[in-house]
């Protein structure tokens, strides 16, 4: 039995146990959660100490643009860009390569608040600091993935931001074409394959009749869009 299946039938721990280890989730005082929000903080908290302690949290950027906490050779190079900024909460190391993989693929519901937690440490800094936003979105996944998968794990998380920060959700996108897995290409490779693989989707209100995504001669300023993912690589 590998070790994700072995975390993976930790599942039914009870509540005092943590969703990860299903170790006693009991922790030091002093620890660290980089969000103000009550129902993310509750999240982490449900973590035990040393999963808790395993999380790379990027505390500070390097690059205003996309982010990272060390230089970027990409936005350095970029003549064009297509949006704001990009953040990222944590460093893409193999914790959370393992976590998002138990999420992802094995399944593990347990571990979606938590991975939004950690999205909303970065989320917050931007409400902050941007102005909030008028629509959250998510990259959507191929219909060959949604399909295997049952679930777009990008979707899961924006709309759990969605309804801790009170903003309204908008499926804005969808894609044209299947791609093969982006962590198998370089960059070079990673543009060539993205492009022209979204388009404006035509069903962009969520359930319940909220208003569609509004023409560009119906707004009187530029609208603010967080988008969504679940790993940043190349833009």
């Amino acid at each position: 039995m590998g070790w994700l299946d072995v975390l993976h039938g930790l599942f039914a721990a009870s509540a005092e146990c943590c969703p990860v280890c299903g170790k006693d989730k009991r922790r030091p005082s002093d620890a660290f959660f980089p969000v103000r929000h009550a129902a993310p903080r509750q999240a982490l908290q449900a973590l035990c100490a040393d999963c808790l302690g395993r999380i790379p949290w990027i505390v500070s950027t390097a690059c205003p643009i996309c982010g990272r906490p060390e230089r970027c050779g990409d936005c350095l190079r970029r003549r064009n860009r297509h949006f704001a900024r990009c953040r990222g909460a944590v460093r893409y190391d193999e914790a959370m390569k393992e976590w998002l993989a138990l999420y992802k693929y094995r399944g593990l519901e347990k571990l979606e608040p938590v991975m939004a937690s950690m999205l909303a440490a970065a989320v917050e800094p931007l409400l902050r600091t941007a102005g909030g936003f008028d629509w959250v979105t998510a990259v959507p996944l191929a219909e060959g993935r949604l399909e295997e998968r049952g679930f777009n794990q990008a979707e899961r998380l924006a709309l759990r931001i969605a309804k801790w920060y009170r903003l309204p959700y908008r499926s804005l996108l969808r894609r044209v074409r299947n791609t093969e897995k982006q962590s198998r290409k370089g960059r070079r490779d990673r543009l060539e394959d993205m492009k022209g693989n979204f388009a404006v989707s035509s069903e962009q209100g969520p359930p319940g009749g909220s208003p569609p995504f509004p023409s560009r001669s119906d707004r009187s300023a530029p609208t603010a869009i967080l988008l969504v993912d679940d790993i940043y690589t190349t833009t």
